[in-house]
């Protein structure tokens, strides 16, 4: 063997192996492959060509996936602008040389979605957007209060509740895209690519949130908001289909319904936690609005001129 195969493994600080069991791993020889990355022939772990592990990217299984997450948290790659553009620009193309080993220049999918999310929930609480306009006089104060607790608990834990809900939208990827032949593991990662420009939109979107904060306007720019993210995640689906049989129409319903069955499953889990943390304050709600519309009723019926009496 070289002299010098040994230095990588020296030099890395990240390497937590013993002395020992670095002295072992220079007596493996590896057999030569082709790098799925730029296809250059490999004789050693690593491609002298684009650095990436020659002899260790494989096809991505469900034991993966615990590594992948703690490497998610723990770790920062390069590439995440380059990842973002080629993501947004052409999805399929880039989650298929992914899932086909072509990982090296791109950022980890589920280190993108932490980050991008981490990065929305950060710039929305230091904006402090009003999602609900200041209250009517006619409107009572526990119910307005609810609105904006329901309000403010759904802009604050919504995108959260995208990222915890990708093993859901994974399975009706899985089901919808199965004629890609990707696995449950790889529709894992399709999913958290696609959610993660979804979240990216959002930072974008902030601006225009902000300035319609605490205006009638929100809700319909909100409304708005909702158009391109259905559009693009339904491209991003359906392109992951590209290389198979069916034609435009079914792979843009097949990418249709892999978003929006998760969003409507995501959706109604959410909306189910956000009661249950906030019971109290809904109860008090309409209680105060029961009441108020009983003296509303009561005033009606005082106000209601007598009848008068016929005589005969």
């Amino acid at each position: 063997m070289h002299p010098t195969s040994t230095v990588p493994i020296a030099l890395d600080p990240k390497l937590a192996h013993s002395v020992h069991s670095a002295a072992l791993d220079t007596t493996v020889h590896h057999v030569p492959t082709a790098c799925l990355n730029c296809n250059t022939l490999v004789s050693d772990r690593f491609c002298g060509h684009c650095g990436q592990d020659a002899h260790h990217t494989h096809r991505l299984t469900l034991k993966d996936m615990p590594h992948d997450i703690l490497h998610s948290i723990w770790h920062v790659d390069k590439g995440i602008l380059y990842t973002l553009k080629c993501m947004v620009l052409r999805p399929g193309p880039t989650i298929q040389a992914y899932l086909a080993g072509k990982r090296v220049d791109h950022f980890r999918p589920l280190s993108l979605l932490f980050m991008v999310t981490g990065l929305y929930a950060l710039l929305h609480s230091v904006l402090h957007i009003e999602m609900v306009m200041p209250r009517d006089s006619n409107m009572p104060e526990a119910v307005y209060q609810m609105q904006k607790t329901s309000m403010t608990f759904m802009m604050k834990y919504l995108s959260w509740f995208y990222v915890a809900s990708v093993p859901v939208w994974a399975l009706f990827a899985r089901w919808f895209l199965r004629r890609s032949g990707y696995n449950y593991a790889e529709c894992l990662i399709i999913a958290a690519f696609i959610i993660a420009i979804c979240n990216f939109f959002a930072v974008l979107f902030l601006p225009v949130l902000y300035w319609a904060s605490g205006t009638p306007q929100y809700y319909t720019v909100s409304l708005w908001f909702v158009v391109p993210v259905v559009a693009y995640s339904t491209w991003a689906y359906s392109s992951v289909l590209a290389h198979t049989t069916l034609g435009l129409a079914r792979r843009l319903w097949c990418g249709f319904m892999a978003f929006a069955l998760g969003y409507v499953v995501t959706f109604l889990v959410f909306v189910i936690t956000m009661y249950a943390a906030n019971w109290s304050t809904f109860v008090a709600a309409m209680k105060q609005q029961k009441q108020q519309k009983q003296e509303m009723q009561k005033q009606a019926r005082g106000a209601r001129p007598a009848t008068p009496t016929r005589v005969r």
